[in-house]
C-alpha cells in the first residue's frame, strides 16, 4: 500500500510538471505566430514600397534582360531597404497612418501643403517619406549629390504656419548656384569638391520663405555647361523614365528627382534650356520666366540666366510663379483670337527626329480642335548666327575656372582638371576682347528685335523642346577628332578656336537647338510634357511668348493639362494580320515584344557594361555612392536616316551661377550626347508623376503585384510546415522533463 501511494505520488508530480509546462509551450507558439505576422506585414510593406517605385519608374519586365542591366537598373540595396524601413518605423508613433507614401508621391506641392495645414500629415512625415524614396531609388538614378536629413527633419519639426503657400513641403535644390549654408558649392569641379557654402542664397531663401523644406542638393554638369548631366566629380544622372538614358542638363538631377517623386518641386536655373531640356526628357513641366520678373533673377539686359523650378502640375507652377513674382505683368487672356505659329524645323539646320515632329503636330491638332488659329512658319531668326554669338558670350566668362583653381587649389587650372568642353571655352576666352563681347550682344539685340516683331503677329510660338528623345547615359557626344583638336587649342587663332567650339558643340546642339534664343532675348518659354515616343521616352513641346507675357504661357499649360494632353503615348500604326485585317491589339503586342527583343537587350547590355567599366565611386557630402563616368566615353552616332551629321549639343551655361548665385553677364553652354542608334533604344520605361498618363502602367502594376505576391508567399505563416517544428519541440521538452522528474523521484 505504501508502494502504491509512492507510485501515485510520482505520477502526480509528472502530471503537475506537464501542466506547468503547457502554458509555456502555448506562449512560445503564440510568440512565434505573432512574430511571423509582424515579419510578414513588415516585409509586405517594404515590398509594396519597392514595387510601387518599380511599377512607376522601371518595371523588371520592361528593363533590359541582361543580368548586368537588371542589377544596375532595378535593384534596391539592402541598406536602402533597411534605411527606409527604419524611417517608416520611426514615424508610426507620432504621425497619422492614413497618409501613405503613395499619397506623398501622387500629391502636388499644394496638396501636400494643404494636408499639413489640415493636420492630416506633418511636415516631418513628408520629409521622412522623401528620404525613403531617395534611399530606395538613388543608387539607380543618381539625382542627388548631398542630403540634409538631420537639418531637414529639424526644420520641419520647428516649422510654423504663417500662411506659406507650400507649408512643410520637401524641396530638392539644384546643387549649382542655389546655395544653402553647409551645402556643397563645388561648381562640379574636382579641385573644389570639398568647398561648402557659408550662407544661404537669395533664391534658396525665397523657397524657404514659401514654406519649402530643403532636403538635399541635386546633380548637374560641370559649371552647368552641358545639356546633359555628367561631370567628372559627380557622374551621370539617368532619366526617371529609363536610367539608361540621360536626364538632360543642366538641372538634370532636379528634373529626375521630381519625376521620381523625391519631391514635387525641384529648383532649377536656365541659361540655354537648362530647366526645359531636363523637363522634356523626364516628362514634367519646365518653365523659363522672363528676364528679371521673379525674385533672385537679374533684370540686366545681358542677363541670360533665369531661376525657377521643375514641377509636375500647372497648379504648382502658377502658385510658385505668383509667390516669386516681383513686378506686375500683363494678363493677356488665352482666347481664340490669339494667333499661334509653329515650326518643327531646327533653327541651325540640323535634323529633327520624327517623334519630335509628331509631338508638335499632335499639339497643333489639339489646338485647332479647341478653335485656335495655328499657322506653320519658318524659324523667325538665324539660328546659326545666334549660336555663334552664344558661344562667344559663353566663352568670354570662362576665365573664372582659372580664378577658382588659383583660389581653391592654389595653382592655375590644368587640362586634366576639367571637361573637354570647359577647357575649349577657357582656351577661347583668352583671345576674346571686350569689343568681341559687346558686338556679340549687339547681334543678339538685333535678333531680339526681329523676334519681337514676329511675336506681335504671333503671340505664341510652338516648337519641339528638344529635337530628339534623350541620348544614352554614357554618350558624351564628343568626337575623337574634336578632343584631339581641343588638346592643341593653344596653337590656334581666335577665329579657329571659335570655329572649333561651334563644331565641337554641334553634335550635342543637334539634340536641343530650340531653347537658347529665349535666354539671350530675355523672353519666357515653357516646356510641356505632352508626348511619349513609340519607344517609351518622353518628349516636350515648347511655347514661347514675348517678354513679360509669362501668364499667357501659364494659361496654355493649364489648357493642355485640363484636357489631359500630358504624356500622351504615340499612336502606333496598325499592321495587317495574316488575313489582311488590321489589328491594333496585335500592333500593341508587337510593340511590347519589340521592347524585349534580343537586339535591344544586347544594345543596352553594351551600354551598361561601358558605364560599369568607366564608372568609379565618389563620395559626395552626405550621400553615399556617387558614380563618375569619364568624359572621354565615345558612342557611335545615331543611324537615324535623316541625320547626316554627328549629334551633340551646346548651351553655353551661366558660369557665375556658382558660389554666390550671380545671375548677370554669364552664360551657359550645354553639351549633350548623341542618341546611339534609335533602332537599338527600344528598351525604355516610363514614370508617372501626378497628372500624367504612363503607357502600359496598368499592366506594369499587375506584374509588379504578381511579383509581390510571389515573394510574400515565401514567408512562413501559421499552420505551415515551418511552424510545426516548434510544436514538436515543445512537446518533446514536456515529455523529457516529465520523464526526468519521474526518474529522480523514483530513485
Amino acid at each position: 500500500m505504501k508502494k502504491l501511494g509512492l507510485k501515485w505520488q510520482r505520477w502526480g508530480v509528472l502530471l503537475a510538471t506537464s501542466t506547468l509546462l503547457i502554458p509555456l509551450s502555448t506562449g512560445v507558439l503564440d510568440t512565434i505566430d505573432s512574430t511571423n505576422e509582424v515579419a510578414q506585414s513588415t516585409t509586405e510593406n517594404v515590398l509594396s514600397s519597392v514595387d510601387l517605385s518599380e511599377s512607376t519608374h522601371l518595371s523588371e519586365e520592361n528593363a533590359p534582360t541582361s543580368a548586368t542591366n537588371e542589377s544596375t537598373s532595378i535593384t534596391t540595396t539592402e541598406s536602402s531597404i533597411e534605411s527606409s524601413s527604419a524611417i517608416v518605423e520611426s514615424s508610426d508613433e507620432e504621425l497619422p497612418t492614413t497618409f501613405t507614401l503613395a499619397d506623398y508621391e501622387n500629391s502636388s506641392a499644394l496638396e501636400l501643403a494643404e494636408a499639413v495645414r489640415q493636420q492630416r500629415v506633418t511636415s516631418v512625415q513628408l520629409v521622412k517619406y522623401a528620404f525613403q524614396k531617395i534611399h530606395e531609388q538613388e543608387d539607380t538614378f543618381h539625382a542627388m549629390i548631398s542630403l540634409r536629413e538631420a537639418e531637414a527633419l529639424k526644420e520641419a519639426a520647428d516649422l510654423e504656419d504663417n500662411g506659406q503657400p507650400f507649408l512643410g513641403v520637401p524641396l530638392i535644390l539644384k546643387g549649382l548656384g542655389h546655395t544653402i549654408a553647409g551645402g556643397s558649392n563645388s561648381n562640379g569641379l574636382t579641385f573644389a569638391k570639398d568647398v561648402v557654402s557659408r550662407s544661404t542664397g537669395t533664391f534658396t531663401k525665397a523657397f524657404q520663405n514659401a514654406g519649402f523644406i530643403v532636403i538635399g542638393q541635386t546633380n548637374y554638369p560641370e559649371m552647368g555647361l552641358k545639356n546633359i548631366t555628367n561631370s567628372k566629380l559627380y557622374g551621370p544622372t539617368g532619366s526617371a523614365w529609363n536610367p539608361l538614358y540621360q536626364a538632360g542638363g543642366s538641372s538634370g538631377g532636379s528634373a529626375t528627382g521630381v519625376a521620381l517623386g523625391y519631391a514635387p518641386v525641384g529648383s532649377g536655373s536656365d541659361a540655354g534650356g537648362s530647366i526645359r531640356i531636363p523637363a522634356a526628357w523626364n516628362g514634367i513641366i519646365g518653365m523659363k520666366p522672363s528676364r528679371g520678373v521673379l525674385v533672385g533673377n537679374s533684370a540686366s539686359e545681358r542677363g541670360q540666366t533665369s531661376h525657377f523650378a521643375e514641377t509636375k502640375t500647372m497648379a504648382d507652377t502658377i502658385a510658385l510663379f505668383n509667390a516669386f513674382q516681383t513686378q506686375e505683368l500683363p494678363n493677356i487672356p488665352l482666347s481664340q483670337e490669339i494667333k499661334i505659329a509653329y515650326s518643327t524645323k531646327s533653327p541651325v539646320g540640323t535634323p529633327v527626329d520624327p517623334a519630335a515632329i509628331q509631338a508638335v503636330e499632335t499639339a497643333v491638332a489639339f489646338l485647332r480642335e479647341q478653335g485656335f488659329q495655328v499657322e506653320e512658319v519658318e524659324q523667325p531668326y538665324d539660328g546659326v548666327k545666334l549660336m555663334e554669338n552664344y558661344y562667344t558670350i559663353g566663352a568670354s566668362s570662362m576665365g573664372i575656372i582659372d580664378f577658382l583653381a588659383k583660389q581653391q587649389a592654389k595653382r592655375p587650372v590644368e587640362i586634366d582638371d576639367v571637361d573637354w568642353t570647359t577647357w575649349a571655352l577657357f582656351q577661347t576666352s583668352k583671345d576674346l576682347t571686350k569689343e568681341d563681347v559687346d558686338q556679340a550682344w549687339e547681334n543678339v539685340r538685333q535678333i531680339g528685335a526681329e523676334l519681337a516683331a514676329f511675336q506681335e503677329q504671333y503671340p505664341l510660338f510652338l516648337t519641339p523642346t528638344t529635337a530628339t528623345t534623350a541620348p544614352l547615359l554614357n554618350d558624351t557626344a564628343m568626337l575623337p577628332e574634336h578632343i584631339e583638336a581641343i588638346k592643341q587649342m593653344e596653337n590656334l587663332t581666335k577665329e579657329e578656336k571659335l570655329q572649333l567650339v561651334y563644331d565641337q558643340w554641334l553634335p550635342g546642339l543637334t539634340h536641343t537647338p530650340f531653347t537658347q534664343v529665349a535666354n539671350l532675348t530675355g523672353t519666357p518659354a515653357i516646356s510641356l510634357p505632352t508626348y511619349v515616343s513609340a519607344d517609351g521616352l518622353p518628349l516636350g513641346i515648347q511655347f514661347m511668348a514675348a517678354q513679360n507675357n509669362d501668364r499667357l504661357l501659364l494659361a496654355v499649360g493649364q489648357l493642355f493639362e485640363d484636357n489631359q494632353q500630358f504624356n500622351q503615348a504615340a499612336q502606333l500604326p496598325e499592321e495587317p494580320d495574316e488575313t489582311g485585317n488590321s489589328s491594333s491589339e496585335d500592333t500593341t503586342e508587337s510593340s511590347e515584344e519589340t521592347t524585349q527583343s534580343s537586339s535591344t537587350a544586347s544594345s543596352d547590355e553594351n551600354v551598361m557594361q561601358s558605364i560599369s567599366t568607366e564608372t568609379s565611386s565618389t563620395s559626395s557630402n552626405s550621400l553615399e555612392s556617387s558614380t563618375t563616368i569619364t568624359s572621354t566615353t565615345e558612342t557611335e552616332s545615331s543611324s537615324r536616316t535623316t541625320e547626316s551629321i554627328p549629334t551633340s549639343e551646346s548651351d553655353t551655361h551661366h558660369t557665375t551661377e556658382s558660389s554666390h548665385e550671380t545671375t548677370s553677364s554669364s552664360s551657359h553652354t550645354k553639351d549633350s550626347s548623341s542618341k546611339a542608334t534609335s533602332q537599338s533604344s527600344n528598351t525604355k520605361n516610363n514614370t508617372k508623376p501626378k497628372a500624367t498618363t504612363r503607357p502600359s502602367q496598368e499592366t506594369g502594376q499587375k506584374k509588379s503585384a504578381a511579383r509581390k505576391d510571389q515573394r510574400t508567399e515565401q514567408l512562413p505563416k501559421t499552420g505551415e510546415i515551418e511552424n510545426t517544428w516548434p510544436i514538436l519541440g515543445v512537446s518533446i521538452i514536456v515529455l523529457t522533463s516529465g520523464i526526468i522528474g519521474w526518474r529522480k523521484i523514483k530513485n
